[in-house]
């Protein structure tokens, strides 16, 4: 038996064991549909995705039929799902005719939903009807709408070509065909490779193959029609350039202007004038004589991004000319994968001539980097006294990835205003930033010789960031703790960074030498505060105390003054790039007394607890959060996802999450880690607006005492000093005290109160 054989009877063994059909009414379709959905939201490919299944008029002209569905947080990408599921015992072949028809019955349904208003036709009970509804309705969808994904699903395998892309209603239909070889690859790789097959687009490509004499990979010299490579931007989008460094730069810069100028004006010249794009393959399909690429499989451009995106760009404005734009291409097969992150920033490194790479960019695809941008993207800041308005702090980890992504959002304005509120422009930060938040508080000496610290910062961005990389990150253990703690640092440079002031403030500056003082004396409070500085309380308050603040002020007015009468050189900014000016203030500088500060400074034994067994704390953390989504009903789900809509409390995202998480209670389906970071978000906006909603949660499966009354009232009582709950969360423990409800639901809700007051110090 094959692998793919046994991924199959697994794959089928997982299905009837839910025995959906006897138990709990969904149909083996839908629990296909379910489990290919997981999936696809594991390997990336879709988010927010909802099974719901509608069919009418099968066999006629009008047919549709829909599984499921997923709306993007920006609303620009729609992804439909159809099924063709097969309960054979052994892998079945599927013709043709029969994805055809399944394209037919999706793309029928979109047409319908989107203009013919088929809501009307749908009770509003029936799981269908709210998509519907959105689809017909929804200015933000019909205001954004860019792409739209038809997934064909099936356990079968298909070997025939992949439909055209449909243009239905002014919208294009790009036609993904998901059989059981590419589920196989989704569970093996937990991604969906860009597959291609060159022939269905109508391009015979020629090609050289290249005797590279390496054993890490084979190479080829080929071109592409620039009509195509634009064509495959507009499908795939960023997902093309995964392994790029950066992205699309826009027109800001001469060299994409330049792109754009041989498009519109001498096409014909591009592939003189461009440099051409490197790529990297999984393989590559020949056809009989070896000169002409059939198929690309894992295709991912890493150098001509820019290229790519602009000729996208520029081809609503000059279609005609990119069927005369020719793009040279470099492909390198990479043998092993275990070797592909380090080849692949080499070839950006080398490969690159045209927009100039940094180390910055080189690194953007380290592993280190992406777990950042993955906890940059779900850990929101605190509610605190000043805003209950809760945002992210953008990592950026891929150059110029925000101003895109605002770009794409300010269609309209209250599209802007929304990703702004959700993305502060003041709440970015890049790589470069990164390093200097870090290295200003941290130091590092090795051989007698401080090889990290404030004066690599002076030393400018690359010097400053390669100190960092090459001697901090790796040593990184990145967590929320560590997140928590980033942006508590970026919160305290930027405010020390405004204090010194500048020739445009409304007060004047301290002095000419900000670019030294800022890490310097961010330094020195390290040193000054023994490192102990209350790195949570700034994170949890969003901002530095006026105290630590003004103590700020104060040590680089000293600093400032003690560098003038202590600098060797004319140019102190000069020497605080050097070692022995950070040695000589370390030595002879007079820190000011801490004393307005000592509510600031936390103990260390608190800190090292913070730290301590971080890992189990996290482990511990989200099976409590596990726990509560689960114990929330099917019905309460529901009733949220409907109160959502009716109060514009949740966005149409979270209300699809809603009814998501309702299925899977209904069906005791497992959570994956989406599901409870999205439920646990919901939950707590919920809390702060409508907290009865969870009353029947709340009264049923009465467990009795779990929490004793004195250790309610301790917890309340300690929170009096640092107050770091809500007022729905102080109430929590108020009812639980007056034993008004004991439920498995509430403990499970004590339980992350108690945890999240231990997070602050409580009973440490």
């Amino acid at each position: 038996m094959t692998e793919i054989e046994k991924f199959y009877n697994s794959f089928k063994k997982e299905i009837s064991s839910l025995q959906i059909a006897e138990e709990n009414g969904e149909f083996q379709e839908q629990s296909f549909t379910r489990i290919c959905l997981d999936m696809l939201t594991q390997a990336n490919e879709t988010d927010n995705a909802v099974v719901a299944y509608d069919e009418k008029a099968l066999g006629t002209k009008n047919q549709h039929k829909i599984n499921g569905y997923a709306v993007s947080d920006t609303c620009d990408t729609i992804d439909l799902f159809i099924s063709i599921f097969d309960p054979s015992d052994s892998i079945q072949i599927i013709d043709k005719q029969s994805i055809d028809r399944a394209c037919t019955r999706i793309s029928n349904f979109f047409s319908k939903a989107y203009w013919g208003h088929y809501e009307n036709e749908l009770a509003e009970t029936s799981p269908i009807f709210e998509f519907s509804h959105q689809l017909a309705c929804s200015t933000e969808i019909h205001s954004n709408l860019v792409r739209v994904n038809a997934f064909v699903l099936t356990n079968t395998r298909y070997k025939g070509e992949i439909p055209a892309t449909k243009e239905i209603s002014g919208q294009k239909i790009f036609i993904n065909i998901i059989d059981i070889d590419k589920l196989y690859s989704m569970s093996a790789q937990s991604r969906l490779p860009i597959q291609l097959n060159l022939e269905d687009h109508n391009i015979e490509p020629h090609c050289l193959q290249i005797p590279t004499g390496s054993e890490l990979y084979d190479g080829y010299l080929t071109y592409l029609p620039g009509k195509f490579l634009a064509s495959l931007y507009e499908q795939y989008g960023f997902k093309l350039l995964e392994q790029n460094v950066r992205s699309f730069l826009q027109f800001k810069g001469g060299i994409n202007r330049g792109i754009k100028d041989t498009i519109l004006n001498r096409p014909n010249m591009f592939f003189a004038y461009n440099n051409g794009i490197s790529a990297t393959a999984d393989s590559i399909v020949l056809d009989e004589s070896n000169s002409v690429i059939r198929k690309i499989n894992n295709l991912q451009i890493v150098n001509g991004g820019q290229t790519t995106a602009t000729l996208f760009y520029t081809s609503k404005d000059a279609k005609e000319n990119l069927d005369k734009v020719l793009v040279p291409m470099k492909i390198s097969v990479i043998k092993n994968a275990d070797n592909s992150y380090e080849i692949v920033k080499h070839i950006s490194k080398y490969a690159n001539t045209q927009n100039k790479i940094n180390d910055a960019d080189l690194s953007a695809n380290d592993p280190i980097f992406v777990e950042i941008e993955k906890l940059s993207r779900y850990m929101l800041t605190p509610i605190t006294i000043d805003s209950n308005q809760q945002h992210y702090w953008f990592f950026d980890r891929i150059s110029r990835q925000y101003d895109n992504l605002l770009a794409q959002n300010s269609k309209t304005k209250s599209r802007k205003k929304a990703f702004l509120l959700k993305y502060p422009k003041q709440c970015k930060f890049t790589k470069y930033e990164l390093a200097k938040y870090y290295n200003s508080y941290y130091e590092l000496e090795m051989g007698g010789k401080i090889i990290v610290g404030p004066h690599c910062v002076v030393d400018g961005n690359e010097v400053n960031f390669r100190a960092f990389r090459d001697n901090v990150m790796q040593n990184l253990d990145i967590n929320n703790i560590f997140f928590e703690d980033l942006i508590a640092k970026a919160i305290l440079f930027k405010e020390v960074d405004r204090r010194h002031g500048t020739k445009r403030s409304k007060t004047p500056p301290i002095g000419d030498m900000k670019q030294v003082m800022v890490p310097y004396s961010i330094a020195l409070l390290q040193i000054a505060t023994e490192g102990c500085l209350d790195l949570a309380k700034i994170w949890k308050n969003q901002k530095v105390s006026s105290e630590l603040s003004d103590y700020m002020y104060n040590l680089m007015t000293k600093l400032n003054q003690f560098l003038k009468d202590n600098s060797p050189r004319s140019n102190i900014i000069e020497w605080g790039t050097k070692e022995d000016c950070w040695k000589t203030v370390k030595a002879k500088f007079e820190i000011p007394s801490i004393d307005s500060i000592k509510n600031d400074i936390c103990d260390r034994e608190m800190i090292e607890q913070r730290y301590s067994d971080n890992e189990s704390s996290d482990a511990e953390m989200d099976a409590i959060n596990r726990q509560l989504v689960s114990s929330i009903s099917y019905d309460t789900w529901i009733n949220i996802a409907n109160w959502g809509r009716d109060s514009g409390c949740l966005s149409l995202q979270d209300q699809n999450t809603s009814k998501n998480l309702a299925h899977k209670a209904k069906f005791g389906y497992d959570l994956n880690k989406r599901d409870i970071v999205k439920g646990i978000t919901i939950y707590e906006i919920v809390c702060r607006n409508n907290y009865e909603m969870f009353e029947s949660d709340i009264v049923k499966d009465y467990i009795g005492d779990s929490f004793t009354k004195e250790q309610l009232i301790r917890m309340l009582t300690w929170e009096k000093a640092p107050v770091v709950l809500e007022n729905w969360q102080f109430k929590i423990i108020q009812q639980s005290i007056k034993n008004e409800y004991n439920s498995k639901f509430r403990i499970v809700e004590l339980t992350l109160i108690k945890k999240h007051l231990s997070n602050h110090g409580f009973y440490k």
